[in-house]
């Protein structure tokens, strides 16, 4: 009987420490926290204003260390690079830390922050990049099987797009490829509309951006949503959020968001506008779920032969 308790409370602890290892890196804390998560290589000759990770090789400009006043991820460097840092000279601006998990084959400036307070190298985080791929790649998911309730206007240039009155809750748009191609290239404004957030599932593996968005009021509350995406093409300034997990990323102009992708290439700006807008509850991961049911089905059995 003893052996049968500890066993089921191994199985129930399992469960609970999964739990937590999710929780400290659950999607939404993700969108908040980091201006850019990359799965595997990327590179920019522009500013990254907030805490940034590459799964692989990472040649850039500038880390600006969160210049919004967002705090720093716990546990995380303003730059964290699992692989080899390249390129040309990379500056980390006011105090930036910076963990390479490679080699450093370019230079790295330190530069001052507040209080004439230099960073400099930081030990490992803890974690490995696919503790950032799952719980992305599981939210761009479920996201894109949202129902729509909010839909575009008709095309044309210097487009309005408003959501539906949704009383508080998500908006979502369900749009393609070719719907996203045909926003006119002089601009556009998203209200939300009160919305918690607005997200635009985008259907399509092949997805080119034109039109100029130049606002960044919303910002924190709008995703776009590639879930199909192979490769998106961003030609102009895109407001809110970038989740594109299996694509690989360019972007000529700035973005007022974080940015999830699985590579970048990068010449525009990356502005910390992290996202902090309503999101639908996480699906459980499988292995999680299954723990849990076992060590449910075990106490039940147990009950059932302690009866009389």
């Amino acid at each position: 009987m003893r052996k049968i308790l500890a066993l089921l409370s191994g199985v129930l602890f399992a469960v609970s420490a999964s739990g937590a290892r999710a929780a400290s890196l659950d999607a939404a804390t993700i969108l908040k926290d980091f201006n850019a998560v990359v799965f595997t290589s990327g590179s920019t000759g522009s500013d990254i204003e907030g805490a940034a990770v590459f799964g692989g090789n990472f040649s850039g400009a500038t880390v600006y260390n969160n210049p919004r006043t967002t705090a720093l991820p716990s546990g995380f460097s303003a730059l964290t690079v699992y692989g080899n840092l390249t390129g040309n000279t990379l500056n980390m601006n006011n105090g930036a830390s910076l963990y390479v998990g490679g080699k450093v084959q370019t230079g790295v400036n330190f530069n001052s922050g507040a209080g004439g307070k230099k960073g400099g190298f930081s030990g490992p985080p803890g974690v490995s990049i696919s503790s950032f791929e799952k719980p992305l790649i599981a939210l761009s998911n479920q996201l894109s099987t949202l129902a729509a309730n909010s839909w575009l206007p008709p095309a044309g240039n210097n487009e309005v797009i408003n959501p539906s009155d949704v009383k508080g809750g998500v908006a979502v748009f369900d749009i393609s490829a070719q719907d996203l191609k045909n926003i006119g290239h002089y601009g556009i404004t998203i209200n939300t509309n009160g919305a918690s957030s607005v997200i635009f599932n985008v259907s399509g593996d092949t997805i080119t951006y034109a039109a100029n968005d130049n606002q960044a009021f919303g910002a924190n509350k709008i995703l776009w949503n590639f879930y199909e995406a192979k490769t998106v093409t961003l030609d102009s300034g895109i407001v809110g959020t970038v989740l594109a997990p299996n694509a690989t990323v360019t972007s000529q102009n700035w973005i007022n968001g974080s940015l999830i992708a699985n590579a970048w290439k990068g010449i525009g700006e990356l502005h910390s506008y992290g996202f902090d807008g309503g999101l639908p509850s996480p699906v459980p991961e499988p292995a999680s779920t299954g723990l849990l049911l076992a060590g449910l089905a075990g106490l039940g059995l147990l009950r059932h032969r302690r009866r009389p």
